[in-house]
């Protein structure tokens, strides 16, 4: 049931992910819209990484809580960049 749950969990965190990019990309950055797209540069990695805990669990192996964190912040990290990135290559408000 976890690996459901895990395998859940990591797709509506990519899925959030691609959304809040497109949106990102198509109004600004979300100014064209008041749309708060930075939100997904924190929560879905957090899904991501309890998705992948729940899995890794599920298969029995045992990485250190650390692994985890230091996983989150970089994929925070580049979540970040690829939303900044997305604002500055899209389409620019009138």
């Amino acid at each position: 049931m976890s690996i459901v749950i895990g395998c859940l969990l990591i797709v509506v965190a990519l899925g959030w992910f691609l959304y809040k990019l497109y949106v990102s990309y198509n109004s600004a950055g979300g100014t064209d819209f008041a749309v708060p797209v930075y939100d997904a540069a924190i929560y879905p990695p957090v899904l991501g990484v309890v998705g992948l805990y729940l899995v890794l669990r599920a298969y029995e192996v045992t990485w250190s809580i650390w692994i985890y964190v230091v996983l989150w912040l970089g994929v925070t990290l580049l979540a970040a960049g690829a939303m900044r990135a997305s604002e500055e290559l899209g389409d620019r408000s009138l």
